[in-house]
């Protein structure tokens, strides 16, 4: 018994756990996509968009989108990988 919760609990923490990690990521990137495309078929995104962004925040920026999009990449990955 005790070896069981052992195998559940590797060094990246518990399965279920980090699974439903992944499922909350993909369903939340769907979620962003089609608001997104809710807000450009609105013509909306031209009205955010258009203030531009800070030069000087432009690394902040770029770091936040490369983790958004490797974390939506890893996540999209082990949910694919729980229907092999």
């Amino acid at each position: 018994m005790n070896d069981q919760r052992t195998a559940d609990h590797n060094g990246e923490g518990s399965r279920i756990v980090t699974n439903r990690t992944a499922v909350a990521i993909a369903a939340s990137s769907l979620l962003i996509a089609a608001v997104g495309i809710l807000l450009a078929r609105r013509g909306l995104l031209e009205a955010v968009v258009a203030r531009g962004v800070a030069v000087d925040a432009l690394p902040l920026y770029l770091l936040f989108v490369l983790l958004a999009g490797w974390l939506v990449i890893w996540s999209w990955g082990r949910l694919l990988a729980l229907f092999e």
